[in-house]
């Protein structure tokens, strides 16, 4: 047999990925349309979206467990559209980790270099650092089912990277744990990712996790690309009506733009006057505009609008979350406006008559 000449880099080198009109269908669905993606080197991106928007298709894509109907798919300068997974280099993590539970911990990290005939000796070394990296040093003579589920991902994760990939990609990891130990791991995923310095690729539909996690979140919807950017980008400044709802708490009022005035636009919504900011708006036409809860404020009766724009409404609920308290304002249409509020400061009596204000420049105006 011929002998190859095996080593363990030192660092995980990863690879660009780019999928270019990139299409899949199922039948006559069509799951992805035209689908343009680049994601740098070593970043983390988040693909996120609701069910059925085509973030698990596009990650199954990159993996090579299905093929594109038309596009193609790169790992850095090479064409993989056509390769199989087995020789993509792709590091998986599942939901459900999918250790195998006759191999201790040690032996589920080791398996794919085992598989490729490396050295005992450079298994060892790269299990034993690999470890470290998880801060799980001293349970590696343990079965999978004698750690802890939060364990056991971080396990899956070193597993997956033990023989460097070009590129990890995570299908929904932290779904099945409890919240406290997602906030956890969710640290703990970025970190190893940031000493790794591998590309990653990451599918949640879980908005806080790909902000906390993410360099940069591709939003999908309806197998399109809605908006890529980073988190604050997303939330400040969401491009189109699906995104502004989707991500984070928000308030969206159909309004229509009736003239400008001064340095601001004049608009009608809820049958009353109120201003929004010019930014390459039309000077007329129907518009959504959205503004986040926490921008709300109480305002007393006969404030001046100087700078504010201001509704009234009927306290309809209120809901407690520790720090803040979430008041629900009946304004004559479907959906309650939402004012993000501290408790001392939320009115409470149900039925009560308020007023809540914002500034002009916290309106943002949708076009789509």
């Amino acid at each position: 047999r011929r002998q190859r000449q095996m080593c363990i880099r030192d660092s995980v080198m990863s690879a660009a990925v780019s999928l270019n009109q990139v299409v899949k269908r199922y039948g006559d669905a069509t799951a992805l349309h035209e689908l343009n993606l680049e994601i740098q080197e070593g970043e983390f991106l988040s693909l996120l979206g609701p069910s059925g928007c085509g973030k698990t298709t596009t990650l199954r894509l990159i993996a090579g467990f299905i093929q594109p109907n038309e596009g193609t798919i790169l790992l850095g300068n090479e064409d993989v559209t056509q390769v199989a997974p087995q020789h993509r280099e792709i590091g998986m993590v599942f939901q459900d980790y999918a250790l195998f539970p006759h191999m201790t911990v040690a032996e589920n990290i080791g398996f794919g270099l085992k598989e490729r005939n490396y050295p005992t000796i450079q298994i060892n070394k790269r299990v034993g650092d690999l470890l470290d990296l998880i801060k799980l040093s001293d349970v590696g003579d343990r079965y999978p089912a004698e750690v802890s589920g939060g364990q056991q991902q971080r396990i899956a994760v070193a597993r997956a990277v033990a023989y460097p990939p070009k590129v990890l990609l995570m299908d929904e990891p932290l779904g099945a744990l409890d919240l406290k130990l997602r906030e956890t791991m969710q640290v703990e995923l970025r970190r190893i990712q940031q000493e790794l310095k591998i590309t990653t690729v990451y599918v949640t539909h879980d908005q806080t996790e790909a902000m906390s996690m993410s360099d940069r979140i591709v939003v999908m919807n309806t197998g399109r690309i809605e908006q890529i950017g980073g988190a604050e980008d997303i939330y400040n400044e969401p491009k189109t009506r699906f995104v502004a709802d989707f991500v984070g708490q928000i308030n969206l009022l159909d309004a229509e733009i009736i003239g400008v005035q001064g340095d601001s636009l004049q608009a009608k919504t809820l049958g009353i006057d109120i201003r929004v900011p010019r930014n390459n708006v039309s000077e007329s036409g129907l518009v959504s505009i959205a503004v986040r809860p926490e921008h709300l404020e109480f305002v007393d009766p006969g404030t001046k609008n100087e700078g504010l724009n201001i509704i009234s409404g009927r306290l309809s609920g209120r809901t407690f979350a520790g720090n803040l308290t979430r008041v629900y304002i009946d304004v004559g249409k479907e959906k309650a406006i939402v004012v993000e509020s501290r408790p001392e400061d939320a009115p409470k009596e149900m039925g009560s008559q308020v007023n809540v204000g914002w500034k002009v420049s916290n309106t943002k105006v949708l076009l789509e």
